[in-house]
């Protein structure tokens, strides 16, 4: 059993300070997340049992066959990306490809991304495929996207990806909100694009935005996003806990690259977001998911030997407990437990996420 505290990025679609509480940093600008893993885009540092830096990382005693999952706390003030994950296959071959000279650099990793956020408050997002009808009011109500629509109306939102990028003006964008109103949609989905058009103003993904569906999640709930669904992050705080992969291909709301081509062969039309009203306790396990999730607020659990677990410390304390060693987390302290460590006990005063490979 290692103790790590996570790796802080500063994106700036983060809120401010909105992390400190785990990273124990206040620095005065945008934390948006804070990564407990081995993936080489952030790995985690390890700590001692008195919470002092070892000076080690947790990739220094485990490579990405050992942990599989990486585990984030992400902190959102605004809309994060339109983008897309690779699915297995787009990913080796995309990553191969761009080993040659002068080819673009859009994939971090040979390694498929798939993730579920849970949600720690009121959470916003788009994700997966809008109602094409919904999709088709909000658009028809904005001028210059009459092709785009003909392309929705026969349903291939593929082709209507680069039809709206194309004529996507600052006036477009502008016109989101109106639009979505005038589609006689929630007010809070209004007030979604609403933000997206102000705070993208000049980005021609946020004309993306209308062929995604909204989703709200209460604190507790959960949103499981296979690779191959488009989706976007609109604000909040959760846990997020995905395949140790970085791979984002990205189609707009981002001063990032783009890449459409990517975004759009890496897309799976058959496959949906699995969206759960669960609540803290409950077990979250989506169908086919590599991972389940328990979030812990109080009481004695059993972690069983056979897979790869980490348990992170979001309140209060938690003490874990093998034959071998007991430690307690505090939050943003996580306990990382591979495969053929043997079963573990932990008592919760407070909220603990364990998370735990499916894959043996």
């Amino acid at each position: 059993m290692l103790i790590v505290r996570g790796a802080i990025k500063d994106y700036d679609w983060g809120v401010v300070d909105g992390l400190e509480p785990w990273s124990g940093t206040a620095t005065g600008g945008a934390q948006a997340e804070l990564w407990f893993g081995v993936h080489p885009g952030g790995p985690s540092p390890l700590i001692d049992i008195a919470g002092e830096p070892t000076g080690e990382l947790l990739a220094d005693h485990f490579d990405v066959e050992a942990i599989p999952l990486l585990v984030k706390l992400l902190a959102a003030a605004r809309p994060l990306s339109v983008q897309v994950h690779p699915p297995k296959t787009v990913a080796v071959a995309g990553w191969h490809a761009q080993l040659e000279p002068d080819a673009p650099l859009v994939y971090s990793d040979p390694f498929e991304k798939t993730e579920m956020l849970v949600a720690l408050e009121d959470f916003e997002a788009f994700a997966g495929w809008r109602p094409l009808d919904e999709a088709i009011a909000v658009l028809s109500a904005i001028d210059g996207t009459e092709d785009a629509v003909a392309a929705l109306l026969a349903d291939d939102p593929r082709a209507a990806i680069p039809l709206l990028l194309a004529v996507a003006t600052p006036e477009a964008v502008a016109a989101l909100g109106a639009a979505a109103e005038a589609a006689g949609l929630p007010a809070e989905e209004v007030a979604a694009y609403r933000t997206v058009a102000e705070q993208y103003p000049t980005d021609a993904g946020a004309l993306l935005t209308p062929l995604l569906a909204y989703l709200r999640l209460d604190a507790g709930a959960a949103v499981y996003v296979p690779a191959g669904v488009p989706h976007s992050y609109i604000r909040g705080t959760g846990l997020e806990v995905m395949t140790s992969s970085d791979n984002v291909v990205r189609l707009g709301l981002t001063g990032k690259p783009v890449f459409v081509d990517h975004a759009v062969a890496a897309l799976d039309l058959d496959v949906r977001p699995q969206v759960m009203p669960t609540r803290h306790g409950d077990l979250i396990w989506p169908v086919n998911a590599p991972f389940v999730v328990r979030m812990v607020s109080s009481g004695m659990e059993r972690i069983p030997s056979g897979a790869y677990r980490i348990l992170l410390a979001i309140e209060g304390t938690a003490r874990v407990v093998s034959e071998f060693a007991e430690v307690t987390l505090r939050p943003g302290t996580a306990a990382v437990i591979s495969a053929d460590e043997p079963d573990h006990r932990v008592e919760a005063d407070g909220l603990l996420a364990i998370v735990q490979s499916t894959e043996r």
